[in-house]
C-alpha cells in the first residue's frame, strides 16, 4: 500500500514550487499575471513528480503486479529465440511482438524490458498532462481512479498502443492527417483495439454542442437499452475485419460505475462552462467524453468495450481542469468548489479501493498489494 501513497501524496509537496508565472490579458505587472490581485503561478512540479515516481513503483514492481505480467514474461522469452523473418509471421501484434524481440538483441533480462515499457508508456502521457497544468491534482486523481491506471500494470500491449494514441492525437490537432494515419497504424501494431484511434480525428474536429443534444441523449439511451444486440453485431463485424475472435460469451460486469461516473461527468461538461468560452481542443475533448459514455454502454455487457473506450478515458483528466478553467461567469464560485469537490471525491474513492485491493489481495488486475521485484 505505501508505493500507492506515496505516489498520490508526495507529489503534493510540490503543488506550489512553480517555475513561472502565467500571463494573462490586462496584468497590472508586465510579464505576470494577475488574478483576484495576485499572481498565478505555472509549471507546477506536481505531475512530472507524480510520473518520475509512477516510473519508479512500474519499473521496481514484482512480476506478481498486474495479472498479465507472467504472460508477457514468458512471450518475451519466446520471441528471443525467434529469427526476425518468424517474429513477423508470428500472429497477432506484430509491433509489440518486433518491440520483444529487439529488446532480445540487447539483453535477455524481463527486468529491463519492463522499465523500457514503462518509460515508452508514460513518457507521452506524462508531457500530454503537463501541458496545461492547471488543477494538477484533480488531473492526477482523475487519471487515478480510471481504469486506465490499472492497466498500465498489466496490459503491457495495450498500455503501449492508448500511449501511442496520444502522440497521433497531437497530430489531429494540428490537422497533420498523414502523420496522424502513421501513428494510429503504429499504435494499432502494438494492440488490435487500436483501431478506435482512428476516431479521433473525426471526433475531434466535429463539435457536439448543446444544440445536438437532443438527439445525442435518445441515441445514447437507446444504445444502452440495447447494447446485448448491438455488441453481439458489433464483435461479429470486428471478428471478420481484423481476424481476432472477439466473440467471447456476454457477462455481467461492474462497468455500471464508471457509466454513472461518465454520464456525470458529461452533464458537468455541458452544463458548467460557457459554449462561446471554449477553445477547440476542449470541445473536441468533450466530444471523446461523449464517445467514452457510449462505449460505456456496453462495458456491463462484456469488459472488450472497455478495452476500446481506454483510449478515449485517457483523455479525461485533461478535459476536466479545462472546464472549469471555461466555467460561466454565472457559476465562476460554484465551478471552482466542484473542482476542489472532484478531486476530493476522487481521492477518497480511490483510498477506498486502495484500501479494499490490499485487505483481499483481489480484483483490480492484480494490482494489490504491491510487492516489489526482490520479495
Amino acid at each position: 500500500m505505501i508505493p500507492y501513497l506515496v505516489l498520490i501524496f508526495v507529489p503534493l509537496v510540490f503543488m506550489y514550487v512553480t517555475t513561472g508565472f502565467s500571463i494573462k490579458k490586462g496584468a497590472e505587472e508586465k510579464g505576470l499575471s494577475v488574478e483576484d490581485g495576485q499572481r498565478v503561478p505555472i509549471k507546477s512540479l506536481l505531475i512530472p513528480v507524480f510520473f518520475l515516481i509512477f516510473f519508479v513503483i512500474l519499473a521496481l514492481r514484482g512480476e506478481t503486479v498486474g495479472y498479465d505480467i507472467a504472460t508477457y514474461h514468458n512471450m518475451f522469452k519466446s520471441i528471443s529465440f525467434l529469427e526476425f523473418e518468424s517474429v513477423l509471421s508470428r500472429e497477432g501484434d506484430v509491433l509489440y511482438h518486433v518491440f520483444n524481440w529487439v529488446v532480445s538483441r540487447f539483453t535477455d533480462d524481463f527486468r529491463v524490458f519492463l522499465v523500457i515499457a514503462a518509460a515508452i508508456t508514460l513518457i507521452p502521457i506524462g508531457i500530454s498532462y503537463s501541458e496545461d497544468r492547471e488543477w494538477s491534482y484533480l488531473k492526477v486523481m482523475t487519471f487515478m481512479v480510471m481504469p486506465t491506471f490499472m492497466m498500465i500494470f498489466s496490459g503491457l500491449r495495450q498500455a503501449i498502443a492508448f500511449s501511442v494514441g496520444l502522440i497521433a492525437y497531437r497530430f489531429v490537432r494540428e490537422k497533420r492527417i498523414i502523420p496522424f494515419i502513421i501513428f494510429a497504424a503504429i499504435a494499432v501494431g502494438f494492440h488490435h483495439s487500436a483501431f478506435m484511434v482512428f476516431l479521433f480525428y473525426p471526433l475531434y474536429h466535429f463539435s457536439f454542442k448543446k444544440k445536438h443534444l437532443w438527439f445525442i441523449i435518445p441515441s445514447i439511451a437507446a444504445v444502452f437499452l440495447f447494447n446485448r444486440p448491438i455488441f453481439v453485431w458489433l464483435t461479429r463485424i470486428a471478428s471478420r475485419l481484423f481476424g481476432e475472435d472477439y466473440s467471447a460469451d456476454l457477462m455481467q460486469t461492474e462497468g455500471y460505475a464508471m457509466l454513472l461516473l461518465f454520464i456525470l461527468l458529461a452533464i458537468f461538461a455541458y452544463v458548467l462552462p460557457g459554449e462561446k468560452k471554449m477553445d477547440k481542443e476542449t470541445l473536441g475533448l468533450r466530444n471523446f467524453l461523449l464517445m467514452a459514455v457510449l462505449l460505456q454502454c456496453f462495458a456491463p455487457v462484456h469488459t472488450l468495450a472497455m478495452r476500446m473506450n481506454y483510449y478515449f478515458i485517457l483523455f479525461i483528466p485533461n478535459l476536466l481542469p479545462k472546464i472549469i478553467k471555461y466555467r460561466k461567469d454565472t457559476f465562476r464560485e460554484l465551478g471552482y468548489l466542484a473542482g476542489w469537490v472532484l478531486t476530493v471525491f476522487f481521492l477518497g474513492y480511490y483510498l477506498l479501493k486502495l484500501y479494499q485491493g490490499c485487505q483481499s489481495g483481489e480484483g483490480s488486475l492484480g494490482i494489490y498489494p504491491y510487492v516489489p521485484f526482490w520479495k
